[in-house]
């Protein structure tokens, strides 16, 4: 009987320490946001919503050396069911939706015997933006990104992403890029290039093709540049040029100056992107252009799931914003400012989105946020604008307010 105990400890023994060398580290992180959401705009009327957003992400984690990730998203506005199946699903009476949306799933790995990393799956991937994020891409899309240092100052980065297939291959589009990065001391330098392969069939503006904003082989040259000439200021850079086949190249040039104090960190911005013509060439292309965020409606520069980019993306566009950050007065209560003039460079006014040269607006930005508990932040986000436009579809746009009151709760 002994021996028979022995032998069965001896076994529990054996399996329980196979099951150790291959369990993994499971962590999750993400947060919820719940509030309300107002906007009227002149020649759309109001929109007055109930929004909440749920996002989880799960870090399954094998060793150093490999890890797995997952990250989900359900978002919803109250009293809206939309079929009961896909994104914003479920709001209605009864709470029933197929609403999950799968916003990242991939693995990460070092190739044996190097410091190369690898991440392959669908993932955030950012192009360098020092001033204002990316103009030309800054989204989740399915790739596999390869990275390494060849010093301790001196990193590269190369990718192959696919943002688009419709089941033909005449309608895939596919990406390659490479990234380099130098810490120089006080100077941090990253520049980049993408090139897109787009099959013959591939349209611009199509439903299941996004905000693709071209149809032909494009391609971009960019350099992002940070410089920290005294403590405290940093004086940051962005320049990109971007071409489709066919088309004039359009580009953007962007630089901010950013001086960190004991009470708010003041900042002035500036940048100037590239309109079109008479013959409706001269607009950089780009991948996903809302990222570059000068303010709360150009871009998608607002707190939360608020809304955002109501006058479109800073593509067509130039501008000067005043902004100050991290002001606080009272304890666990900050704040941000933003006084943004924007004017179009486009030859024609379009529609609220795509300005003309004749068409300006200025934007009032105001973001309190209380720190309630130290995973708990009560947001208020308002933004009003004022607006000259001159012709085109917008014309009889004379503002636009927008509140946002939301809680997010982060874990």
């Amino acid at each position: 009987m002994k021996r028979i105990i022995t032998l069965a400890l001896a076994a529990c023994m054996i399996f329980g320490a196979a099951f150790n060398a291959s369990a993994a580290d499971i962590k999750a992180s993400g947060g919820f946001w719940v509030g309300y959401d107002y906007v009227n705009t002149d020649n759309t009327g109001k929109t007055n919503d109930f929004i909440q957003r749920f996002r989880a992400q799960i870090d399954i984690i094998a060793s150093e050396n490999l890890s797995g990730t997952v990250f989900f998203e359900i978002n919803n506005t109250w009293g809206q069911a939309n079929g009961k199946v896909g994104p914003g699903s479920g709001g209605a009476l009864g709470a029933d939706g197929v609403n999950v949306q799968t916003r990242r799933a991939y693995i990460d790995f070092v190739i044996p015997q190097t410091a190369v990393k690898v991440r392959a799956g669908i993932q955030g991937l950012a192009l360098p933006g020092a001033v204002l994020g990316s103009p030309v891409l800054a989204d989740d899309v399915a790739a596999i990104v390869a990275s390494g240092a060849i010093n301790p100052n001196i990193s590269l980065t190369g990718f192959f992403a696919r943002p688009y297939d419709a089941d033909e291959s005449q309608t895939t589009i596919d990406l390659f890029g490479g990234i380099v990065n130098a810490d120089l001391g006080m100077v941090n330098v990253s520049p980049y290039f993408v090139f897109a392969n787009a099959g013959d069939k591939a349209q611009k503006g199509s439903s299941n093709q996004g905000d693709l904003t071209f149809n032909e082989d494009a391609q971009w040259y960019g350099v992002a540049l940070e410089v920290t000439p005294m403590p405290n200021l940093i004086l940051s850079l962005d320049g990109v040029y971007g071409k489709a086949s066919g088309t004039d190249a359009g580009f953007l040039v962007a630089g901010k100056a950013a001086y960190t104090t004991d009470y708010f960190v003041p900042a002035i911005v500036g940048w100037y992107a590239s309109g079109n013509d008479s013959d409706g060439e001269g607009l950089m292309p780009t991948i996903d252009g809302q990222d570059f965020a000068p303010a709360t409606l150009v871009g998608e520069g607002a707190t939360g799931i608020t809304s955002d980019a109501i006058f479109g993306d800073a593509l067509g566009k130039w501008g000067v914003s005043l902004q100050a950050d991290e002001i606080t007065f009272i304890e666990r209560v900050s704040h941000t400012v933003r006084v943004t003039y924007v004017r179009g460079t486009n030859d024609d006014s379009k529609d609220i989105k795509n300005w003309g040269e004749d068409d300006s607006a200025v934007e009032f930005d105001l973001v309190t946020t209380y720190s309630m508990y130290d995973n708990l932040d009560f947001i208020v986000d308002l933004a009003y604008v004022a607006t000259d436009f001159d012709d085109g579809a917008a014309e009889d746009v004379d503002d636009v307010f927008k509140a946002g009151i939301l809680a997010q709760y982060s874990f």
